[in-house]
């Protein structure tokens, strides 16, 4: 099921092989091996210790790879009490899908049981920038030329992600893809006619394995929600409008249109839109329209909108962030001076959640900053600082879309992605 990590795995290992439990906790671990070293089942050691070791795993691809490594592992790492906690002390990873068919690298395969043809995709781990890993994502035509060849998915495109999660849709079709086990789902068709089509986005309110997991698909005029393993599909919208940006903050989800309208989303024990009344201007608070491009994200206490007033940021450009008050009636988004100990990742497709990671120098990274990414370059902007160009870059666009191929975007595994 975790083929990426197995690779991972045997390329630290320089072994052709399947990982090996005692190989790989001496690589993670080497005082705990040296203590242990009277064991010969490594396979059975006590969940205890195993816990011990996956407290000092330094990145995704470790805890993945400790995971994938055999099964009584994999039972130790979903044991452990705090997991969930991960995605916020490691950088997401940067998936890069601009990978040529024809690569002489090898690619593992991902999980047998799916029907969607894939393409190779770099995954980038700025934990251990010197790792390159490897993975999958579905493979469509559009855009990739005469390499590419023909498939199911020739119509289908690109219209969110979230959770670890890739989101593609065609007329009344969709399916989700974890980009990492590369399992997916289909949904039953939407109950809309052959000419609406999906363009506005679609994001899940969970990981698929969660048990209240829905995805969120946004047209022209409606949002339809899905409650995951269900078989029909609901129509819930604003009276004006639909809303095309979801976070999950404290186990809620919330819901922004492209007029800045704010509600609360519940799913139970049905789906409800609650507005919530924003004051917009004010000392301290934002306008309205200040933001070209607004991006709701999680750090800590603080559900933020973060963005700057250029459509694409670039060299100069100032990225600004105001937390949600809502201790007022009505609420107001009150401007954030600095991020303390968090840094913000901005995918170059709008419609993909911001992430965020706490204290970012255990990685060698930086607080107070948003991180981009512009044409194989790290682009870190100082929140409230313009930024600068350098000798190697002295002018930098960062081309925010929102079209049908897959972008650079940054993700966290789904196993790590619970709130």
């Amino acid at each position: 099921m975790f083929a990426l990590d197995s690779q991972f795995v045997r390329e630290k290992l320089h072994s052709p092989a399947s990982p090996r439990p005692q190989a790989l906790l001496t690589y993670v671990c080497a005082p705990i091996a040296s203590i242990m070293s009277e064991f010969r089942d490594w396979a059975g050691l006590p969940d205890g210790l195993l816990h011990s070791v996956i407290t000092l795993l330094g990145s995704f691809p470790d805890l993945l790879t400790f995971a994938a490594t055999c099964r009584s592992w994999r039972a130790a790492f979903s044991s452990f009490p705090s997991k969930s906690t991960f995605y916020t002390l490691f950088p997401p990873l940067l998936l890069q899908p601009n990978v040529p068919f024809c690569s002489p690298r090898p690619f593992p395969n991902v999980a047998r049981n799916t029907f969607v043809p894939k393409r190779p995709c770099y995954v980038t781990d700025l934990a251990s920038q010197d790792t390159l890993l490897c993975s999958h994502i579905p493979l469509l035509s559009i855009g990739y030329g005469n390499n590419c060849p023909p498939n199911a998915l020739d119509k289908f495109a690109f219209r969110g992600a979230s959770f670890g999660h890739m989101i593609f849709s065609w007329n009344r079709s969709c399916f989700v893809f974890d980009v990492f086990t590369g399992i997916n789902v289909s949904p039953p068709l939407l109950p809309v006619d052959e000419y609406t089509e999906i363009y506005y986005g679609a994001a899940l309110t969970a990981p698929l394995s969660s048990p209240n997991s829905h995805l969120i698909v946004s047209t022209a005029s409606s949002n339809f929600f899905w409650h995951v393993g269900s078989n029909s599909w609901l129509k819930r919208s604003p009276r004006s409008g639909t809303l095309d940006k979801f976070v999950v903050f404290k186990g809620q989800v919330y819901g922004m249109g492209s007029d800045r309208r704010l509600f609360m989303v519940h799913l139970t024990p049905q789906i409800r839109l609650q507005k919530i009344p924003v004051s917009w201007g004010g000392r301290n608070s934002m306008t309205k329209w200040h933001f070209s491009t607004p991006w709701q994200v999680v750090c800590g206490d603080m559900l933020l909108m973060v963005g700057c007033q250029n459509c694409f940021p670039g060299t100069g450009d100032v990225f600004e962030a105001y937390r949600l008050d809502t201790s007022t009636e009505p609420a107001k988004w009150v401007k954030v001076e600095k991020l303390e100990n968090w840094a913000i990742f901005i995918s170059m497709d709008e419609r993909v959640q911001p992430l965020s990671c706490m204290n970012p120098e255990r990685w060698g990274g930086r607080s107070n900053c948003v991180y981009c990414y512009d044409s194989g370059h790290l682009v870190v902007f100082e929140l409230g600082k313009p930024l600068q160009g350098d000798a190697i870059k002295p002018d930098v666009f960062i081309f925010i879309c929102c079209g049908s191929m897959v972008q650079p975007i940054w993700m966290v595994p789904s196993m790590f992605s619970l709130c």
